[in-house]
Order: C-alpha cells, then structure tokens, then sequence
C-alpha cells in the first residue's frame, strides 16, 4: 500500500507541474523558475536521484515557499532516500498548502499512524473521507486511527465501509476480523472471513479462521481451516513452479503442527512437520522448530540428530547444510556453524551462498577472536563472488560486514545500500545497515532501519536492543519502552537494556515501575552501573537513606568517580550535608588530580560553599585538562556573570580564539557569552563556527536553533538543529525546550506540545529556566485551542518564580514575567 501511495504521490507531482505550466505559461519569470525547478526534481526522484531532486525542490521553494507541489515533491524525495522525518514535515505542509491533495493526505496519515502521531492520523484520515466518502483507504486509516486513540466504540463503522469499497481485498477484511475477534464478537469476525474466502480463497484468511475458530474452542473446524490453509500453500507452491516457493507453505505446516501440539497430540505435530520437512524446501524452518520442540522435552539428542538428517535428504544439496550452519550459528557455535558451511561447499563448490556464508563466518570469527588472518581470508571469498556478480545482494551484504569490521564505515553503507535495493525486504541487511548508520552518528536514519528490520524479523533480538537505545536517545520513551519489554521477556538477564528502560520509564512519570524492573536484577549482577541506575531511582522517589546506601556502594566499587560523587552531593545537599561533599570530592581529586570531571565537580561544590574564588581556580583547571569540557565553560560562565565581569570575559575568549580557531569548545562558549550578552548575531557567527569543528556539538546546535527560532529565520534548519541536538542531549531540558519552540514556531503546535512537557519534566522544580520553559508551553496550548491549559501553565510559571525567589536561586522576576501576567489577562478575557 505504502508503494502504490508513493507512486500516486509522485505523479501528482508531476501532474501538478504541467497543470501550472500550462495555466501560467505567460507569467513572470520567477514563475517559469519554479516549474522549472519543479519538473527538474520530478525527473531526479523518478530517476532515483534523490539528492538532486532534494536541491531542485528547494530550489523552488526558496522563490515561492508556499508552492505545494514542490513540498510533496520534496516529501517524495524525502521519503524514497529514508529521512522519514525530513518528508513528513514536507508532507505537514503539503496539506496545509493543498487541502484537497487526498494522497498527500494518505500518505501523511499512513506515517502519522507508524510514528504514533495518532490524532494527526485521525485529522488526516477524517478530511479524507470527507473529500472522497469512497476512499476505502481512508476509511481504513480512520479505524486504524480511532483503535490507536482507543476510541473502540466508534472503529467499527470506518472499517465495515472499507471493506463494502474494497469488497475482493482481503487485508482489509483481516483488519476488520482481528478487531471483531478482540472485541467479544467472533461471529462477525467468522462471517468477514468466510465472506473474503467465498470471494478469493487465501491461506491468510484460513489461518485467520483456524486460531478464531480455536479460541471458541471449536477444534475440529479449526483443524479443517488450517488444513484448508495447508492445500491451498501446497497449490501455491506447486504452480510456482522453478520460482521460489511461497512461504506461506513452511508457515501453513508450522501452523498445523502447533494446533496438535497445543491439543496435545504431539505424535500428529511431529508426523506434520516430518512431512513438511520432505516435501517444502524451506524445511529449515520446519527443521528448527521440530528441533526445539525436542530441546523443550530436554531430548537434546533427538533435536541433535534432526539437524544432522537435514543433510542426508541430498548429499548434492547445499541448502540442509546451510540450515545446520545458521542454526549452530544461533546457538553460538560459530567453529561448527563454519565447518556446516564448508561442508556446503564441498557439495557444491559453486554455490554462491554457501561461499559467502563461509566467508560471513570468517569475518564474524576473525572479528571476535582479533584474527586478521580469517578476516582477509573471508574479504577474498567476497572479492571473489563479486567479481563474478557485482550485483550480488549477498555479496554486497557480505563485503559490508567485511568494510565495518575493519571501519570503513562509508563503504559497508554503500554495499548495504546495493543489497538492499535488490532486497528491500530483507530484515538482517536492515538490521546491519542500521547498526552502521549508528556508528557513523546518524541515529534517526539507524532507527528507522532498525524498526523495518524488527518488522520483518520479530526475531532479530539484537536489533531490537539497538533500537530500545536509540528511542531512549532520541527521548522518544514511550517506544523505548514498548521494544524494551518485548526484548527483556526474551533476554532477561540484559542489564543494560534493562536500566535503559527504566530511564525512560522516569522520564514518563513512571517511577515505580522503573524501580519494579530494575529490582528483579539479582544481588550478584548489581555491579557499578546497576547500583547507579538503581541509586538514581531511589534519589528520584526521594529515599534519601536508601539512595545513599546504594552510592555510596557504588562509590566503594568504583572510587572517585565523578558521576556517582555527583549523585552523593545532591543528596547531601538535600539533607544540607554539603561538608560531606566536600571531603569526599578533595579526597578524589587528591588521588586523581587529572581526571577534568573530578576538578569540575570540585568548582560546583566549592560555590556551593560560597568560595567563588575558589571555585573558579578549580573549574579553570577542569578546562585546562580537557578544553572541550562545556560543563566547566558553563560553571565558570555563571560565576563571571555573577561577579560582573562579563566584558573581560568576552576578551578572553575572542583572544582565545584567535589562537585557536579550531577549539570548538572556545567557540561554542564564545558563542554563550555573546549570547548572555544580548548580541545574537555574534552568538550565532561562533556556534557556527564551533559546528564547523565539530559537527557533534548538541550545544551548539541547541543555542543556535533556538536563536533561529527567536528570529524566526530558516525553520527548516532551525528544526534540523534541534532534533540533531535533543538526539545527542537526550536528558537535556533545554534540547527538549529548544526542539519544542522551533516546532511552535514551524506551526506545529501538537508536536512542540509533548517535547515542551518533557523539558518540564526533566529541569525539575528547581531550574531557574522552568518558568520561560512554561510560558512556551503555554503558547502551544493556546495554539492547539487548550485556552484553559495556557492559563494554568503560566499561573504555574508565575508559582515557580515566587518559589525560586523565597529559596534565593532567583533574585528579581525574569524579563518574561510581565508579559505571562498581561497573556493570563488576555486569555481570560478572551474566555
């Protein structure tokens, strides 16, 4: 669907070109340039360009910014070359722009409903049906939408019209049975899909209708379905012919096995898989199953032998060896899972699999082992595949691996890209594009392989660990949380990943289901990072006693470490024990008098104690150690500001500078002064330069959107800055501050509403920025028609400044304060 979408999207580009080229052939000039422009990034997109198509769109935009089809082509191009974000914004404002352009609206509901966007989906699919009462799509997207908003009462409706539009399609016949079967009504389910058989006979909808008919305990008919499923696969598969062979014969024989397994009829399900295992020829998934069936009986000699007897069937075919080397492989037998790849060979020297398997093994086995010798001997295996085929999409998804295990990042994308175009469906080539793009610092573009390789392989276990990381580090915790349940029911025993959801479970509010799934971790696994995570839980509930018992373990496993001694100071501080802080921090820079952190975690501690002069002798030595320490220029920024000293401070960096105009930490922090300073323009010069040293800088990107954002000035950069900043400061109040107000100022008041909310949530009562924080909040709000929410949120801002005043962390009302009273008058009167 999502295919024929695009491609519908594409042509009404490029209808929506000729039509204005030919209404406006006698225009002005800049009219002829953005047809131009247009009709130039039509003909790159169709031709797979899409970089150029990119530029040609923008190109037209930079004349007319409100010209739709040159946002729907970007979107298209956008979305072909996977940055999926990138096109949906263009496809926001296609919409907007073009209200009655239904497949941008498709489209845009379609992407809206996968990323969770679910009233977006719902407006979309809304004005849909409303343009076209016909659209069977979007009525489905309407119930789709309404079952992800929990709305159950009113899915219904939307997905019976769907499928009275699209009567012989039988995907929407499953939608409609699978919400009829949840819902306390199997007979209307039954009925759907006895209907979608009398019309076109699947095996999908026979195996819909043996686990419906099984739940109602309806045995004999269920096992006639799945029976019906079976001939039907079989059919299939026969008039397939040389072509290869549907897998829905495999599953349709798994299926039947596992009805006489669960009715305890064992010898009938082995007796199904046996001959599933004779007569389909993807048996190495009938073969796995059988064989773990086995293992769960504990008879690991019966499964042993299974595996093995795959390679009698045919001494010439290479394929059962390549099922007992995958499957070793598995089990983490990688030396017999390579001597089952050479045994492939050697029944057919020329079988390109088995040659690239034994070379994967080699790169995965010299990889592990640091053995340079089996990693050369794997790349002249590919080298030598490819040469034969350069198109090979094992080939090229073999030489990737082979350029990432020996860093050349670029290259394994290039070659992954290429298998891929010849694969698109393939969910491991997915899962190591995404595991690349990861380490080349893309993380947005990892996540969106990663969550397309867990699609089309639940069972790439890895992957969707890979991916729980990147949804936590681009504060997109509600999915972190989701894949990380799903992955810990299979790898338990996963501490990291572990912690890692239950950071984002706080980040949600949940704090005690954070500590529930963190507690379950035994006493003798909880090491360093396991006490931490479970101290910082405890400080964030506000159990003190028990908070300290566990840092101050962690302390004695891991002594003077900068991170811990800060969690010790906020609890000491919390109970006014600052004195405790105080020795024990000395105590560690003492005994390592270079650790940057340590001499910047003594300036913190220092001011507390109100030695200012002191406390900025020792964050000059933290940046000493390590010039790039941001969190030291921030220290030592507030004390100069306190003490009046901004002009001299402003001359220092500029010298520094010109010394070393490569330091991005100096420009950054250049940058902050000229900021605190009220000259912007400078500000924004020195974040670009510090970007230009360092392209990884969150900071910077974050300052300098939010100052593109104040001035209103290139959006669409300004955006870019800061999601790349909230993906790299994921914990950070200000990245979730600054990403929240460039989306309010793009006009895209719902998204900026859940990022505004997390900033809140993560500065905390006592950050004296809350309050402006609020006030952008409130914006929002009034923005999405909550007049009620505006108000509430800046009374709550103008709370938090009384309160920060009383406890002497704010001297006088923030220059914001005036206006939040006048905008509070304003919205109540406007009530």
């Amino acid at each position: 669907m999502a295919f024929e979408l695009r491609r519908r999207l594409r042509l009404s580009v490029l209808v929506g070109a000729i039509a204005l080229t030919m209404s406006l052939g006698g225009c002005q000039s800049d009219d002829e340039k953005v047809q131009g422009f247009v009709a130039r990034g039509t003909e790159y997109s169709d031709a797979g360009k899409y970089n150029e198509a990119i530029i040609e769109f923008k190109n037209a935009l930079q004349i007319d910014p409100n010209f739709a089809a040159a946002h729907e082509g970007l979107a298209t191009a956008y979305l072909k070359s996977d940055q999926l974000m990138e096109g949906y914004w263009e496809l926001s404002e296609t919409v907007r722009l073009d209200p009655d352009n239904i497949d941008a609206r498709l489209t845009y509901a379609t992407l809206s409903l996968a990323a969770k966007r679910n009233e977006d989906a719902l407006a979309q699919a809304e004005a849909i049906v409303k343009l076209d009462p016909n659209s069977g799509p979007g009525h489905l997207l309407l119930g789709q939408a309404y079952a992800n908003l929990d709305r159950w009462d009113e899915v219904a409706v939307p997905l019976e019209r769907a499928v009275e539009l699209q009567p012989d399609d039988a995907s929407y016949r499953v939608v409609l049975a699978t919400y009829y079967g949840s819902h306390g009504r199997p007979a209307d389910a039954e009925k759907q899909l006895l209907e979608g058989i009398e019309r076109d006979p699947q095996a999908i909808l026979w195996t819909m209708l043996g686990r419906l008919l099984f739940d109602q305990e309806r045995f004999s008919e269920s096992e006639t379905a799945f029976m019906n499923a079976l001939s039907l696969a079989e059919k299939a598969a026969a008039e397939a012919g040389d072509e290869p062979e549907p897998a829905e014969l495999a599953q349709a024989y798994q299926n039947l096995a596992s009805f006489n397994f669960q009715r305890d009829n064992a010898a009938k399900g082995i007796e199904i898989l046996e001959q599933g295992i004779e007569k389909s020829k993807n048996r190495g998934e009938l073969i796995g199953l059988l064989a773990r069936y086995y293992r769960s009986q504990g008879n690991f000699e019966a499964a042993n032998a299974l595996i093995e007897k795959s390679t009698e069937y045919d001494p010439t075919d290479p394929e059962p060896f390549l099922t007992v080397s995958g499957l070793r492989g598995q089990s983490g037998d990688l030396d017999g899972a390579l001597a089952a790849a050479e045994q492939a060979i050697a029944a057919d020297p020329k079988h390109i699999k088995a040659r690239l398997r034994k070379a994967e093994l080699l790169i995965d086995i010299g990889t592990r082992k640091n053995e340079p010798a089996k990693l050369a001997e794997g790349r002249a295996i590919v080298d030598q595949v490819l040469a034969e085929d350069a198109t090979n999409p094992d080939g090229q998804f073999v030489l990737a691996k082979v350029e990432i295990a020996s860093q050349n990042i670029d290259a394994g994308l290039v070659a992954l890209r290429t298998a891929l175009d010849a694969r698109p469906n393939w969910g491991q080539a997915h899962y190591v594009l995404g595991s690349a793009l990861l380490l080349s610092g893309d993380a947005p573009r990892a996540r969106a392989e990663l969550a397309r390789a867990v699609e089309l392989e639940p069972g790439l276990h890895d992957a969707r660990r890979l991916l729980v990381q990147i949804h936590a580090e681009l504060g997109e915790h509600e999915y972190a949380i989701e894949n990380g349940q799903r992955y810990l029911e299979i790898r338990p025993e996963d501490d990291r990943t572990r912690i890692t959801v239950a950071q984002s479970m706080v980040r949600l509010g949940k704090l005690d289901e954070a500590i529930a799934i963190v507690e379950v971790i035994p006493e003798d696994r909880q090491n360093v990072d396991v006490l931490f995570a479970i101290g910082r839980l405890q400080t964030a509930k506000g159990d003190v006693a028990a908070a300290r018992a566990t840092m101050l373990k962690a302390d004695g496993l891991r002594p003077n470490n900068a991170k811990i001694l800060t969690v010790l100071l906020e609890l000491d501080r919390a109970e006014g024990k600052i004195g405790n802080s105080v020795k024990r921090v000395n105590d560690a820079v003492a005994a390592s008098p270079e650790d940057a952190e340590l001499w910047q975690l003594k300036g913190v501690v220092t001011m507390m104690t109100g030695d200012t002069t002191a406390a900025e002798s020792a964050l000059e030595k933290a940046i000493e150690l390590d010039p790039n320490g941001l969190a030291a220029y921030q220290h030592l920024a507030r004390i100069y500001a306190s003490t009046g000293r901004m002009p001299e401070t402003i001359t220092l960096y500029e010298q520094a500078v010109q010394k070393q105009p490569e330091n991005a930490g100096a420009n950054h922090f250049l940058g902050v002064l000229y900021e605190m300073s009220g000259q912007t323009d400078k500000a924004r010069q020195q974040y670009e330069l510090a970007l230009k040293a360092d392209s990884t800088l969150g900071e910077s990107k974050n300052n300098l959107a939010y100052l593109m954002a104040e001035s209103g000035e290139d959006l669409d950069r300004a955006l870019k800055l800061a999601q790349e900043a909230k993906a790299a400061m994921p914990e950070s109040a200000n990245a979730a501050d600054t990403l929240g107000w460039v989306l309010y100022k793009r006009g895209v008041a719902s998204a900026a509403v859940g990022y505004l909310r997390e900033a809140i949530q993560i500065a905390g009562p006592d950050d004296p920025a809350i309050g402006e924080i609020r006030t952008h909040l409130s914006l929002a709000y009034e923005a999405t028609g909550e007049k009620d929410k505006a108000i509430l949120t800046l009374e709550e801002a103008l709370v938090d400044v009384e309160r920060l005043k009383q406890s002497g962390r704010l001297t006088s009302d923030p220059p914001w304060v005036a206006n939040a009273r006048i905008q509070i008058e304003r919205l109540k009167s406007a009530g």
